[in-house]
């Protein structure tokens, strides 16, 4: 319990003229001397959580906010009638229409839900929610949910916020975690880049061999030498347009034939993701362009 002495003359017990205790806790101010309660019930905003921030042009005024998540959807202000003391069938009828929430509510409430289902089982930081939910909120605002899924739309901008912001996740990895095919989460992929004019970014590999090398339990001399192959690599070469999974286990498996280490290409390719045959084309591509 914090307590502070105060020896100020305002706050000076006004019955016997002693000093006065400050418990923060409670919000209370009390004599030292007789016990006398003198404020109660008082406002500490010192450890509240606020926070306080500059607004933009007004560099003398502050304002105080509360930090609300984004991810939390909002269900706005419904009055809800107990149906069971409702008598009329008409009125029955229309408490029954009433009480719904609209279909607007009901959509972010069922994506936010999937996309914090996602995101939890993939360990993404908050940064990558917030531009999810941001993206899902301007695709629904331009009506292009109709015909398509809300969780196939909801993994297609997970996946394009972590390839936006280098997060090395897969594609799979996402679809994994998501009950909608593969086919429909493309296509939600697709229209958005189309409608909402999306720069996607090249998939770096680089970021993922780092991952694929603990899954499989090499050393670090192997990663170091796979990432130098994959930056000699792209330096002469772009890999736009093939899955970067696909030179990451090519990468991995020239890297593991310098020391002479005894590993297979089915054990690579079922850890990083991709065929042998992928594997093998990826693999020879890498030794003819450092030839």
């Amino acid at each position: 319990m914090l307590i502070t002495k105060k020896h100020h003359n305002s706050d000076i017990c006004p019955e016997c003229n002693g000093d006065t205790l400050s418990i923060r806790e409670k919000g209370e101010t009390v004599c030292c001397q007789c016990g006398l309660i003198i404020y109660e019930r008082e406002l500490d905003l010192s450890h509240n959580g606020l926070r306080i921030c500059k607004e933009r042009g007004t560099a003398n005024m502050m304002s105080v906010r509360n930090h609300v998540s984004p991810l939390i959807a909002d269900l706005r202000l419904y009055t809800f009638i107990d149906k069971k003391r409702v008598y009329n069938f008409e009125l029955k009828r229309a408490v029954k229409r009433d009480t719904h929430y609209p279909w607007e509510s009901r959509n972010l409430m069922i994506a936010t839900n999937e996309l914090r289902r996602i995101s939890h089982n993939l360990n993404l930081p908050f940064y990558i929610k917030e531009n999810a939910l941001n993206l899902y909120k301007k695709a629904f605002k331009l009506k292009m949910l109709r015909g398509r899924t809300i969780i196939g739309m909801v993994a297609a901008c997970i996946y394009y916020s972590c390839k936006m912001r280098g997060l090395p996740r897969a594609f799979q990895e996402i679809l994994d975690e998501s009950p909608v095919d593969k086919k429909l989460v493309k296509k939600c992929y697709k229209i958005l880049n189309t409608r909402l004019n999306l720069k996607v970014p090249n998939a770096n590999p680089i970021s993922l061999i780092p991952r694929f090398i603990a899954d499989l339990g090499l050393t670090i001399d192997i990663e170091r030498a796979a990432i130098k192959l994959l930056q000699s690599n792209l330096e002469k070469k772009s890999v736009s347009g093939k899955d970067p999974k696909g030179f990451c286990a090519g990468a991995i498996y020239f890297a593991s034939k310098i020391p002479h280490l005894s590993i297979s290409q089915k054990k690579i390719a079922q850890k990083v993701g991709v065929s042998e045959v992928t594997l093998r084309s990826r693999y020879k591509e890498l030794a003819y362009n450092l030839s």
